[in-house]
């Protein structure tokens, strides 16, 4: 949960994410969601957003999602940004704010989320990801940033709220400057014959149980 201890920091980020950017900055952001089963949206799943960047990479993020279930192990971004908060908004609500980013305070990390960039990235789209219904084509984010994933609900789909980020400008890394976000959200969509497969599977599975009945 947001502490007290991060109202200073906060107040800062805060300034800084509504801050009118004069440059082409922008950061980019895809919540990758896998249903418990494939092709079925109300199966539930897990979830995971990821991030590119351009200038010398994040700064800083403040994602407000709902239908989500989140905690303190869902934190994915890298170890150089020290503050990681989340609140319910509002209390009692389903909408949850996620906060990440560098300490202001302290040292700069640059580059993360920048693809190609020299901060090192283990993150790869899965084979056969693709925007989820009328969600817009980004391009891929291998190369990018994990920050943050979890699980949702059987019966409910996640989506994007809002979202506000910041960069280090590309002189020097400082200072960090807010950028336009763009944000989608995109599955992997069973092939034809993965789909086929299973209602067969299925059908022989119900076959079968009749027969042990009859």
């Amino acid at each position: 949960m947001i502490r007290l201890q991060s109202v200073v920091w906060l107040a800062a980020l805060a300034a800084a994410l509504t801050a009118t950017t004069a440059s082409a900055a922008s950061v980019s952001l895809s919540m990758n969601l896998t249903f418990n089963t494939p092709g079925n949206s109300l199966s539930g799943g897990t979830w995971k957003v990821v991030g590119k960047a351009d200038e010398r990479g994040l700064s800083a993020v403040a994602m407000r999602l709902d239908n989500i279930n989140f905690n303190a192990s869902g934190f994915l971004a890298p170890a150089g940004f020290e503050v990681r908060e989340f609140a319910t908004m509002p209390a009692g609500g389903t909408i949850i704010e996620i906060v990440e980013g560098d300490d202001i305070f302290s040292s700069k990390t640059l580059d993360v989320g920048v693809i190609g960039g020299p901060f090192p990235s283990s993150y790869v789209d899965a084979p056969g990801l693709a925007p989820y219904l009328a969600n817009p084509n980004l391009g891929s984010f291998t190369g990018g940033v994990e920050l943050a994933g979890g699980t949702f609900n059987a019966g409910v789909v996640p989506t994007w709220v809002s979202a506000l980020a910041n960069v280090f400008s590309t002189g020097g890394g400082q200072p960090a400057i807010a950028a336009s976000v763009q944000q989608t959200v995109r599955t992997v969509v069973p092939e034809p014959a993965t789909l086929g497969l299973g209602g067969m599977a299925l059908v022989a599975l119900v076959a079968t149980a009749r027969r042990k009945n009859s």
